[in-house]
């Protein structure tokens, strides 16, 4: 069995709830608007504005569900990071080009933020979303980081500096100019302040808030992004033989305590960002 999800705002929720009237069916889920069979596809209508798409062929209800919202398909460069809220591995870009027939290969694949993914999922989706689809993908060691923020690079900078260099070598393999999105994580204005400095800034860029909501080549970039953070992580691990906990949660501070104590400090800076609080907290000498 098949399963998509596609996010939808409130009225175009409302309108799907309207298209379906005639061939809901009682459920008692209490997240759930609605629960419709159609063309023996279920279509269940979250409140949140998730709808999830299950059945054995779910591609003609998925286009018809695209043309009663009025949503055109179109190609487009999605960018996104990840890394950025773990103490321990690099931080991770990822631009990634969608054609038209991509669109309907990541549909496939039920492509979605890679947020709401386990390790396993990322690790079957991402070599397949990597093979076939255009992409640039920057990997920031711990390392490197740690020298940047010492030459007084905050996060947002370092992320804009990575995005702008990503997007650029993607743009330079797709011989024609197509929207680029942006997973915002600061404003325009600041976005472009921090490039100014560099050779070359793409401009042409759309930024939005949760983005992979805006189109799929954002949430298949994450995955691309999250697979070679996980790759990057493994291989840490096992150059350490310690196992690397990801966030920034209380397991990271006994982490960064043990790794320091046993390792010692210059061992730590190869595999964790010194200025996150779990690292400073512990004034480690």
């Amino acid at each position: 069995m098949k399963h998509y999800t596609i996010s939808v705002s409130e009225t175009e929720l409302k309108k799907l709830h309207q298209v379906y009237q005639h061939h809901t069916i009682e459920d008692d889920n209490q997240y759930l608007l609605f629960h419709a069979v159609h063309h023996n596809i279920d279509i269940l209508a979250y409140k949140t504005g998730k709808v999830l798409l299950q059945g054995d062929e779910i591609t003609h209800e998925l286009i018809a569900i695209k043309q009663h919202l009025e949503r055109e398909d179109y190609e487009a460069i999605g960018s996104d990071e990840v890394g950025t809220g773990d103490v321990f591995g690099p931080i991770v870009v990822c631009a990634l080009y969608a054609s038209l027939s991509d669109i309907a290969f990541m549909e496939s694949l039920n492509v979605r933020d890679s947020k709401n993914m386990n390790d396993k999922t990322i690790a079957s989706l991402g070599p397949k979303i990597a093979k076939k689809m255009t992409h640039s993908l920057l990997i920031l060691t711990p390392k490197k980081y740690n020298s940047l923020v010492k030459k007084g690079y905050n996060l947002n900078k370092i992320k804009a500096l990575l995005h702008n260099q990503a997007i650029i070598k993607t743009t330079s393999k797709v011989n024609k100019e197509v929207p680029v999105i942006i997973d915002q994580f600061c404003t325009p204005q600041l976005y472009f302040n921090y490039v100014k400095d560099e050779t070359l800034v793409y401009r042409n860029v759309d930024f939005h808030v949760r983005a992979e909501q805006v189109h799929l080549a954002v949430a298949a970039a994450s995955i691309v992004a999250r697979y070679a953070f996980l790759a990057k992580m493994r291989e840490y691990q096992q150059k350490l033989g310690i196992k690397l906990p990801k966030g920034a949660g209380k397991e990271v501070d006994e982490q960064v305590f043990d790794i320091h104590k046993q390792k010692g400090l210059e061992t730590l800076k190869l595999v964790a960002k010194m200025n996150f609080k779990n690292v400073t907290k512990q004034k480690l000498e």
